[in-house]
């Protein structure tokens, strides 16, 4: 599922990622385990949590990512 389909403080691991070299440098990589701490209303961005760090997502970023939920 799209990870913007994610609600806040569900976990996921990253399945599939578009092929954007600055996602890398970030910590959004196939496998690693990922967070929403928030989701803005009517189409805003979401902010995901990846180890220690906070990164916000445009929503046509993160419906490119693939992520399976986990509990």
């Amino acid at each position: 599922m799209p990870l913007y389909q994610l609600k806040n403080n569900q976990h996921c691991v990253i399945e599939q990622m578009p092929d954007h070299g600055l996602m890398d440098c970030l910590g959004l990589r196939c496998g690693a385990q990922v967070r929403v701490s928030t989701k803005q209303a009517f189409g805003g961005p979401i902010v995901v949590r990846v180890g220690t760090r906070n990164i916000a997502l445009a929503k046509t970023l993160a419906d490119e990512i693939m992520v399976r939920v986990v509990n």
